[in-house]
């Protein structure tokens, strides 16, 4: 049987080739995170199983903030690989001569497991997350209506906002699929057309905009990441200070 398999290996290493790609993408406006905190989950079990209601706990907007952060550990944060990945879904169609459906089965975006606390003991619930590198997230307060319908009412979030960002995107692509020309278009594209987080272009927002760094900004966030440089600050932040 082993036989059959690095034969079957063979085989398929010489139709089917993957290339490798890593680019870094720069936040052009602010990106907003919104985890799902494991208050909301609890409450959001206990409806489902109909625990006995408990009497509401007063709001705690700090506790907010910090359940808004996707934690890696060591005062590290990171973004779902999936809504990135979707992001750059969002540029693909088929009138591009860019079919959905074939990106999808033909990107893979590498991204680290990391593990969160579920709503119920013994569950387990492991995240990809891709790093977020940049300033340190900030409380955001916004106004947001909840509800559904008619009902909706005036609230309050609190959230995470990074000002100044970039995430390292690696991963693996189908050439015969999607080009690596292709691929980029759909990141280019993808960061204004769609944005990444709350408030995103997609959702008639402005943040979470990003475009595909250049080779002088993949330098500066290389060493920034790796410890030898200063936070890069983009060029349209410099602008808007000055």
């Amino acid at each position: 049987m082993a036989e059959v398999q690095t034969s079957l290996a063979a085989q398929l290493s010489k139709k089917t080739k993957f290339s490798g790609f890593k680019t870094w993408i720069v936040g052009d406006t602010p990106i907003i995170t919104h985890a799902w905190s494991e208050k909301a989950k609890r409450e959001m079990l206990q409806k489902q199983v109909k625990a006995t209601k408990a009497g509401k706990e007063a709001r705690d907007p700090q506790s907010d903030f910090v359940s808004s952060l996707y934690e890696m550990g060591d005062g590290v944060y990171g973004f779902p690989a999936t809504g990135v990945k979707n992001c750059i879904l969002s540029a693909a169609h088929k009138d591009k001569g860019i079919a959905r459906s074939g990106v999808m089965s033909a990107l893979w975006i590498n991204a680290e497991m990391v593990r969160v606390r579920p709503a119920l003991a013994g569950a387990v619930c492991d995240m990809p997350l891709i790093r977020i590198h940049g300033s340190a997230p900030e409380m955001r307060e916004d106004m947001v209506k909840i509800g559904a319908g008619l009902n909706k009412t005036a609230n309050l979030a609190y959230r995470a906002q990074f000002t100044i960002w970039a995430m390292r995107i690696t991963g693996r692509f189908n050439p015969a699929v999607v080009s690596e020309e292709a691929l980029a278009f759909l990141i280019a594209e993808s960061g204004f057309s769609a944005g990444l987080g709350e408030w995103r272009n997609e959702r008639k927002g402005m943040f979470g905009a990003f475009h595909l760094a250049d080779a002088e900004e993949e330098r500066a966030w290389d060493n920034y990441a790796a410890g030898k440089g200063p936070l890069p600050v983009p060029a349209s932040y410099q602008e808007a200070a000055e």
